[in-house]
Formats: C-alpha cells, sequence, structure tokens
C-alpha cells in the first residue's frame, strides 16, 4: 500500500493505492449483500487475537484474486 499526495501542486489529492485498499472496499461493499455493519477479512480476524467477537461468513470470491477471501462480521 502507498499513501500519500498525488498530483500537481495546483491540484493535489491525498490517496491511497495497493492490494490492500482493493481487497478493503471489496469487502466492504459485502456488508450490502449479507446484511452487515462491519466485515474483516480472515488475515485481518488473526491479527485482533480475539478481542472481538466475529461470525465466519462464507468465504467469497472478489474482482481482483483468484482464490477465494475469507469473510467475518463483527458482532454487536
Amino acid at each position: 500500500m502507498i499513501a500519500g499526495n498525488i498530483g500537481s501542486p495546483e491540484r493535489l489529492s491525498y490517496a491511497l493505492v495497493g492490494d490492500a485498499v482493493n481487497l478493503t472496499s471489496r469487502i466492504q461493499s459485502l456488508n450490502k449483500d449479507f446484511g452487515t455493519e462491519i466485515l474483516v477479512s480472515g488475515v485481518t480476524k488473526s491479527r485482533l487475537q480475539s478481542q472481538y467477537q466475529l461470525s465466519a461468513l462464507p468465504a467469497v470470491r472478489v474482482k481482483g484474486r483468484s482464490a477465494e477471501v475469507e469473510v467475518f462480521s463483527l458482532l454487536g
């Protein structure tokens, strides 16, 4: 992931680009399909060290990935 200002001095914009950003956007858009509010990937879940209650959802195939991605919903 790369974060920074992109553009000319007259039209500067802060942006995030990279695979992690794309995957996050695609996982976030799945909230509509699952009727959820907060989703995390399996990688993120493994880094949370059980600090939150998560419910496993069916693995999904997202654009730009050949393998399915594990998805978990944050329980309220």
